[in-house]
């Protein structure tokens, strides 16, 4: 079972309730008290589950510095206003190889945009880019 993990700022109706039908799901204060949510104590947490995915549109957390083989880290380009499109784009993601199921992506950091998915692996210095087939209806 994947243990996909959402950053506080997603919001349940846009982000949280769309993924809950597909996928198992659960936001990051369920973890850690709202008051004590540091981008350090974030990676900690995430380093202590196992295998979780952290989905995110907080731009902080994508840096090469962050791979780790315990976790994956994913960074959706996306307004807070347009984070009800974060759903297709994750649906979308998990369709590559490269993010196809919670082994492979784990030690990633990834940006997720509309074109693209740019991402560092641990264990490679060059961060990789996969251009996506087709563009998403909107």
């Amino acid at each position: 079972m994947s243990q996909i993990i959402l950053d506080e700022h997603l919001g349940v109706r846009e982000v949280l309730t769309p993924l809950q039908r597909w996928i198992t799901v659960r936001k990051i204060e369920d973890f850690i008290p709202a008051d004590i949510l540091k981008d350090q104590r974030v990676l900690q947490l995430l380093g202590q589950l196992k295998q979780p995915t952290f989905v995110t549109l907080d731009a902080g957390f994508c840096h090469r510095r962050y791979r780790d083989r315990r976790y994956c880290l994913l960074y959706f380009v996306l307004p807070q206003a347009e984070q009800r499109r974060l759903p297709d784009l994750l649906r979308r993601l998990f369709r590559l190889p490269e993010f196809k199921s919670r082994t492979v992506r784990m030690g990633k950091v990834a940006r997720v945009n509309h074109e693209r998915v740019e991402f560092w692996q641990v264990g490679e210095d060059k961060q990789r880019i996969l251009r996506w087939l087709a563009s998403p209806r909107r």
